[in-house]
């Protein structure tokens, strides 16, 4: 066998490979376990975050209750008494009070006392004596920082000793004022620091966990396992100190702590006051089980190996006869492979142009029916007709149901890729935290809204409109992804296709391959929103984008949200993508390119004919003045084309009931020939899609006649193409379908 080893090409690459296998089982065995380390420490950061929140939600509460009484106190102080110095030493005697003030202390197990001081640091009343003691407290924090200014809340003084129990004390203040706003004393309360050790020592938790409170500047306060010889001294490490100096939260490993151990702390401040709840754990009991895992892994690893190197000797003396049968085998397998890949592939595409041609034929005859209800609504309105509330709330209620048709008709036009964009430089950060205000009402006070925005991201060119509608419905689809609350993150960066080439284009696990962009070289701005939501399993991603899928309840949702964005993003020349995994949330990506730079430096902006193209208000002069509408109505002369009976009926009675000379079209053919026959019509309002010379036709004919003839066109869906360049030139505007008619008649008189 070993001369055959010597001397045989095959058996000598079976031997590398074998040699390599055995490499790689080791590095997958040493991988195994360094991954198996971080996960273990990962679970062991988050158990501390976790728990850390807790402990210092509870801490917050003990010490806002001392925080409501101590307030408390001082509101019911009677005005006699505050009047000035004098009259608040009268306390003294006051043995109502002193109950008062005993009653309180009782109530709180975390008070070791309350008092009474006055305005010179004289002790006034005292819940340990009655009449209290004679003791000057006018050297105490509390007293010089309070003497002087009202912060109008509360003071918690740093821990000092106490002068009657000899424990480290932390005092909570507030000013009792004067009516004309002097200091008339103080309520003050004691904690006993440990009151906090004893709470931490209740708790049952894992072996070698420590809990601490400190100043924020790191000081310790109390501490459990105890260090009675650390209290009172600044015992965190400069790490730490810095940390906690920076940060309001975060974790941090500390390889000498207070008690001389390795650990990894958690710490949190206490909102509104400047206190420190820390957790943490040592290392070795946080890796313990970690260690006895990697014993077992390392020796399962160790047999394979053995037992891996005894299969290749034996497979080596078969090799020689199956290996050409086996290179034919693998090279047919991937030839397969890569045909059905292919396959998919074109399946997905023709799936996909089938779906955008039949959305766009749907919303083209959508929108015609909607133009002739919204047309027949304005009529029976107008006229008088209809009274009474129910007829009222019926005109309301079809009037809503043509605006939900119409957002349903953007949707799927969004996704036909066959909606009309009004593109612009748009600076995204910007636009994200504008629209902050709308997403926290929308998703509600237990989902916590965070923007990053990095700094010098250039403009995007982008619809505005649509990308608020876009990043709208991302939010909602986070929200409902978090029913219990949660974080969404809207990050909002720059890139160059270059460095993200690889992360665009890959396909692991929790990647949708549908919507993995391949994007052209140049720059983009990435938009990034995520939530810590449920997450979607494998087989919901691959079908995330698609029209009308959807996971929700019927009557929730139209699964339209994520194939809008889709189609907008594309549109737009960018592309989307989105990562999922069950339980740790779901990030999606608009890829949009930057807005292009003009030749002299300045910023790009939409020109003036595209700004007129989108749908204005009615004129305020055609709305204010009913007289003076009427006069100008009655010079209109209007050529409506329009090849839907329907529609073109209705919208002929909304401009004869405003007083507008109506010719009717049914056709461009016929167009042409009532123009050529009238001189005397003012506007051209025309249908973009009617069958044989379409609107934009039409309108390239009549203009070579009459250049300032002004042009309406109005579309259900608009092609994006033709449309923009007729929308450049000076008196030609398009509209979309349905249009209100008070705003069909404001773009009539705003054309003359």
């Amino acid at each position: 066998m070993l001369r055959l080893l010597r001397t045989n090409r095959p058996l000598q690459r079976i031997g590398a490979l074998g040699v390599a296998v055995l490499a790689v089982l080791c590095g997958g065995t040493a991988i195994v376990l360094n991954r198996l380390h971080d996960e273990t420490l990962a679970e062991a950061t988050l158990g501390l975050r976790t728990l850390n929140a807790s402990l210092a939600e509870q801490t917050a509460r003990a010490i806002e209750g001392i925080d409501l009484t101590v307030g408390g106190i001082a509101e019911q102080i009677p005005l006699e008494n505050r009047r000035n110095l004098e009259a608040f030493k009268r306390l003294r005697f006051e043995r109502q009070v002193y109950e008062i003030l005993k009653a309180k202390a009782s109530s709180l197990p975390q008070m070791e006392a309350l008092s009474l001081v006055a305005a010179d640091g004289n002790l006034v009343n005292f819940t340990r004596q009655f009449p209290a003691p004679t003791l000057n407290l006018s050297q105490r924090d509390y007293v010089l920082a309070l003497k002087d200014a009202d912060p109008g809340q509360v003071y918690v003084s740093r821990p000092t000793k106490s002068i009657v129990t000899g424990e480290w004390t932390l005092y909570i203040a507030r000013r009792v004022n004067t009516p004309d706003g002097g200091l008339a004393g103080l309520v003050v309360a004691a904690i006993r620091l440990s009151y906090f050790e004893q709470f931490y020592r209740s708790l049952h938790v894992e072996p070698g966990s420590g809990f601490s409170l400190w100043w924020r500047d790191g000081m310790l306060l109390a501490r459990f396992p105890p260090v009675p010889e650390k209290v009172g001294t600044i015992a965190t490490s400069p790490g730490v100190a810095e940390q906690i100096a920076r940060f309001d939260t975060g974790t941090y490993a500390t390889p000498r702590s207070i008690d001389g151990k390795d650990r990894i702390l958690s710490f949190q401040v206490l909102r509104n006051y400047p206190l420190v709840v820390g957790v943490s754990r040592t290392r070795t009991e946080i890796l313990a089980r970690w260690k006895s895992q990697a014993v077992v892994i390392a020796g399962a690893g160790l047999i394979s190996a053995v037992a891996l190197a005894l299969m290749l000797w034996a497979m080596a003396r078969q090799f020689l006869a199956y290996e050409t049968a086996n290179r034919a085998l693998s090279e047919r397998r991937q030839a397969v492979e890569a045909r059905d890949e292919a396959e998919e592939h074109v399946r997905q595409l023709q799936k996909m142009e089938a779906l955008g041609q039949l959305t766009g034929g749907v919303a083209h005859d959508f929108n015609n029916l909607l133009q002739a209800v919204r047309s027949s609504l304005h009529m029976l309105e107008a006229g008088g007709e209809l009274r009474g509330a129910e007829s009222n709330r019926a005109l309301q209620v079809a009037s809503q149901a043509v605006d939900r048709g119409a957002t349903l008709t953007q949707h799927l036009l969004a996704f036909a890729r066959r909606q009309r964009l009004a593109p612009a430089p748009v600076d995204l950060g910007a636009q994200v935290a504008g629209m902050a205000t709308l997403l926290e009402r929308t998703l509600g006070g237990a989902i916590r809204i965070r923007i990053d925005r990095d700094a010098g991201v250039l403009p995007a060119l982008v619809d505005p409109h649509q990308f608020d509608i876009a990043l709208l419905n991302l939010a909602i689809n986070a929200r409902d992804a978090m029913p219990d609350g949660g974080t969404l993150t809207i990050a909002v960066t720059s890139l160059s296709v270059e460095m993200e080439k690889d992360a665009q284009t890959g396909t692991g696990d929790g990647l949708s391959p549908a919507v993995a962009p391949s994007l052209a070289p140049g720059g983009y701005v990435a938009v990034t929103v995520r939530d810590s939501g449920t997450g979607m399993p494998a087989d919901v991603l691959a079908r995330a984008c698609d029209p009308f899928f959807t996971t929700k309840p019927v009557g929730q949702g139209s699964g339209l949200g994520l194939s809008m964005v889709h189609g907008l993003t594309a549109q737009s020349g960018g592309g989307m993508r989105l990562e999922s995994h069950p339980g740790l949330g779901t990030a999606v990506t608009l890829y949009l390119p930057h807005a292009p730079v003009p030749a002299d430096g300045g910023s790009d902006a939409p020109d003036e004919a595209a700004a007129g193209n989108r749908p204005s208000p009615v004129p305020s002069a055609a709305l204010s003045d009913d007289a003076q509408a009427a006069t100008q109505a009655a010079a209109v002369r209007v050529l409506l084309v329009e090849d839907d009976a329907l529609v073109r009926m209705a919208n002929a009675a909304v401009l004869d009931e405003a007083g507008i000379l109506v010719s009717e079209a049914s056709s461009g053919e016929e167009a042409l020939a009532l123009l050529e026959a009238d001189e005397g019509i003012g506007v051209l309002v025309t249908d973009f899609a009617m069958p044989g010379m379409t609107g934009a036709d039409l309108t390239r004919l009549v203009r070579r006649h009459r250049p300032g003839l002004p042009v309406l066109i109005v579309t259900g869906y608009a092609e994006k193409a033709v449309l923009q360049d007729l929308g450049r030139e000076p008196g030609i505007r398009i509209l979309s379908k349905p249009i209100p008619p008070a705003a069909l008649i404001g773009h009539i008189m705003e054309a003359l």
